[in-house]
């Protein structure tokens, strides 16, 4: 049986997903370019009464910590790194959700008051330059809306801790519809793909919307793909 990939590649501002039966190209076992660590805590819910509402409403979050170790493969010398995160989360039941988009700024407040960690960055402010060493790591937070009821796994997809990237030549081209930065749509038509090394994450969740304040995650597996 031939090995499904389903790559997808970030153009302009938009997610393409490209479902293609070839051989699905993996990251190299030993880092070949630069690469950031990250210690993470499993995915947890918190429910926050947002101002002007009634109702308390669920949002789940993933607390992590990046540091820099990278050396220059050239000199071996320490080498400050742009630190652009991504979180993407898809479900078992089939929702997907980027972290961090249009979160109510109560959401975070409310995270790093239960956490009580003053160190504790906002996905905006933690956007930039990663100095070199132990010492200059970061604390930053990955917010997304709640999922379905029927939910029992999910995945946690990490972009932006690797410099790798392969390039896909596609079986036959693709036309897509891309947007840019300033919101004009154009058609294009793509022969290749580049894929990113990323880190998946998944996790097993126990428990249900009536139950969500109280639900808990499980990593289950961890592994680093191109995608």
């Amino acid at each position: 049986m031939k090995r499904i990939l389903v790559a997808t590649a970030l153009l302009a501002g938009m997610v393409v997903v490209l479902p293609q039966a070839m051989t699905a190209p993996e990251p190299y076992e030993v880092p070949t370019t630069w690469e950031l660590k990250i210690d993470f805590q499993a995915p947890q819910p918190i429910t926050v009464t947002l101002p002007g509402q009634k109702k308390p409403t669920t949002f789940w979050y993933m607390l992590y910590t990046v540091s820099n170790l990278s050396r220059d493969p050239e000199t071996g010398r320490g080498a400050d790194q742009d630190f652009i995160p991504e979180f993407i989360m898809y479900t078992n039941t089939g929702q997907s959700a980027v972290a961090n988009r249009r979160q109510p700024a109560g959401v975070f407040t409310a995270i790093k008051k239960r956490h009580n960690n003053p160190l504790l960055k906002r996905h905006t402010n933690i956007i930039g330059k990663l100095l070199y060493g132990r010492d200059n790591a970061k604390d930053g937070v990955a917010i997304w809306p709640d999922f379905a009821d029927k939910t029992g796994s999910i995945d946690v997809f990490v972009g932006g801790l690797s410099g790798e990237t392969a390039e896909l030549t596609l079986p036959r081209p693709v036309t897509v519809t891309e947007t840019d930065v300033n919101g004009i749509e154009k058609t294009d038509v793509k022969y290749k793909v580049i894929l990113h090394k990323s880190l998946r994450l998944n996790f097993t969740v126990k428990g249900t919307t009536g139950t969500r304040a109280y639900s808990t995650t499980k990593l289950k597996s961890k592994k680093w793909v191109l995608r």
